[in-house]
């Protein structure tokens, strides 16, 4: 299947450089840059998800969709294996982005903020969700995972079809057994990836 990448806009990124990186201001400005163009980067993960086959819903099934989509349409730069095509990192930004705002519209108490606590993350000053009551994770950032996912989906095609899935319920604000009476209730209670 080819993607259909038509009128989409690569995430427009103010500093070319990993977050980790980047000085603490420039940092910020990042983070503010990406509270700004939210709105915008979500519409435009919308149009083209919508010209692909996929309706941008809040659903459990529209997670899945867009995995399976994903790992199946998933290519790397030109003659730069390990690195993806530009257009599915940005998919990532986009990605993080809406379901970061779904994760705020379930549980109010979460919010965005810049991730500063420990140096050696890899979301270390990326935008990510805190305010957890319910889990121990201090914070959740979905862009950076899921470009690892498309790492592994292009050197092999056998791993997980739900990694998006596990990854969102697992960072919703609920306590574990909930989270995995979730995965049963969509993935069915034989499936290998609960």
């Amino acid at each position: 299947m080819v993607v259909d990448w038509t009128g989409y806009t690569l995430y427009p990124v103010l500093i070319p450089k990993l977050t980790s990186e980047l000085e603490r201001a420039d940092a910020r400005t990042e983070f503010k840059h990406a509270m700004t163009i939210k709105e915008e980067r979500k519409s435009e993960l919308a149009n083209l998800t919508s010209q692909n086959g996929i309706e941008l819903e809040h659903s459990y099934n529209c997670i899945l969709d867009l995995n399976a989509w994903f790992r199946e349409n998933i290519s790397t730069e030109p003659g730069h294996d390990g690195h993806l095509l530009a257009e599915w990192y940005s998919f990532c930004k986009d990605l993080n982005l809406y379901l970061g705002d779904w994760l705020i519209e379930k549980y109010p108490w979460l919010r965005w903020a810049l991730y500063t606590t420990s140096k050696k993350s890899l979301d270390y000053q990326s935008p990510a969700i805190i305010g957890y009551k319910e889990k121990s994770p201090n914070h959740v950032n979905f862009d950076i995972s899921f470009a690892g996912w498309g790492i592994a989906y292009v050197e092999d095609s056998h791993p997980s079809k739900t990694a998006f899935l596990r990854q969102f319920i697992h960072n919703e604000d609920i306590p574990q057994e909930q989270c995995k009476n979730i995965l049963i209730d969509v993935l069915g209670p034989n499936s290998k990836w609960i």
